[in-house]
């Protein structure tokens, strides 16, 4: 843990000014290198910012961070941990963290409405004064509706980035005014998908469609293309508006009867700790939803050293192994799981999934559980860093 702070804390005084501490966005700004208020100005996109000298620069860059029309718009980029964030610091504008993830700030960090200082030790996140003055001018109801519309929808293009892998813009159209009585329009919705892929995302647009990131990692697109030519023509399960929504959030997952049957188990068999049980569970689960082999799934258990104790328990575990398989949702089904498939009219090539006991033991592989520490250094668990993608 204390490695983990460590690395956290060197990463916040990369990127932070080395020296006293100021509320003053002038005096910050002309004490920064040129490079650093190119880096600024680009990210803002000012006009003319190449011809500028470095005094021209800094007081451009101050002219339009104070304008509240682009503040706004700065801040309906936000995420929802960013704008928190924000709002913590128009109430209290110098705060000292050490430890705080870099990720938290980096994109208030890059538009220049927040900076950061590290001095005698310590590390200070601040917004300069004209920033919190700027805001005051601009925080109208008309800006928190707009900000509230903006990630209400943006909850939708998670959802259905996370349940389906691949969708389009149409899709996410009709989904959306099928479960309000107030409809959007394609053109809206095109709008509002054009604004979210301005800034990275755990989704791209790629050949006319939106496509999790995790699905164009190697080179040759080959999970994609796999994923595509396996979704042709099938029909799309579409929850209903709670519990689409609920799988916004990538780490959401049904509990099905199906896997409350294996936990239950497990239980009186064998796993007692109910934390490993619930870490094996959440693994199993995510193993079975990437549609991993047995052997991949039993391996599970043995990284965390659960043993068999007979054939007749071996094989108790596999078929409630496979029941949970059957009733995991796929994207290679469209959001639906094997059974449901199964049970649906048309030539789909799929069905429920019969496992057999494996011949030889599984084979020992690295791995990260998504529970376990993230090689990264970031301090979170692995399913809520790198392990998103």
């Amino acid at each position: 843990m204390e490695n983990l702070k460590l690395m956290l804390e060197e990463q916040n005084i990369q990127h932070a000014i080395i020296g006293d501490v100021t509320t003053s966005l002038s005096e910050t700004l002309l004490g920064m290198s040129k490079t650093k208020l190119s880096a600024l100005a680009t990210a803002n996109k000012i006009a003319g910012r190449s011809k500028l000298k470095k005094e021209e620069l800094a007081l451009a860059l101050q002219q339009w961070l104070t304008e509240p029309a682009n503040l706004e718009s700065i801040l309906l980029e936000a995420a929802f941990d960013e704008w928190d964030l924000f709002k913590s610091l128009v109430e209290n504008p110098v705060q000292q963290d050490n430890y705080i993830p870099y990720g938290q700030y980096v994109y208030l960090l890059e538009r220049g409405v927040v900076y950061t200082y590290f001095n005698d030790k310590k590390l200070y996140i601040v917004m300069p004064d004209e920033i919190v003055q700027a805001f005051h001018k601009m925080n109208t109801a008309a800006f928190n509706e707009a900000y509230e519309k903006r990630m209400y929808i943006f909850q939708y293009v998670l959802a259905l980035n996370n349940l389906y892998g691949i969708f389009t813009t149409e899709m996410l159209h009709e989904i959306y005014n099928d479960q309000h009585e107030e409809k959007l329009s394609l053109e809206e919705i095109t709008s509002y998908m054009d604004e979210f892929l301005k800034r990275e995302q755990y989704f791209v647009a790629h050949d006319g469609y939106i496509v999790n990131q995790a699905l164009l990692v190697s080179e040759d697109e080959k999970e994609y293309k796999e994923l595509f030519q396996k979704i042709q023509n099938k029909p799309h399960y579409v929850p209903d508006q709670e519990t689409l929504l609920q799988y916004a959030d990538d780490m959401y997952f049904e509990m099905t009867p199906q896997l409350k049957a294996l936990d239950k188990y497990l239980a009186v068999e064998l796993c007692t700790d109910p934390e490993m049980r619930e870490y094996l569970i959440d693994d199993i689960q995510l193993a079975c939803s990437n549609e991993s082999t047995l052997q991949e799934i039993v391996y599970e258990f043995e990284r965390r050293d659960i043993q068999f104790h007979n054939k007749d328990q071996a094989e108790q575990i596999i078929a409630l192994i496979a029941d949970v398989y059957n009733h995991t949702r796929f994207w290679s089904n469209c959001g639906y799981t094997p059974i449901e498939m199964s049970k649906i009219p048309g030539n789909f090539r799929t069905g429920a999934t019969p496992f057999a006991i494996p011949n030889k033991k599984p084979v020992t592989v690295e791995k990260i559980g998504r529970n376990d520490p993230c090689p990264c250094g970031s301090g979170k668990k692995y399913k809520k860093c790198c392990g998103k993608n």
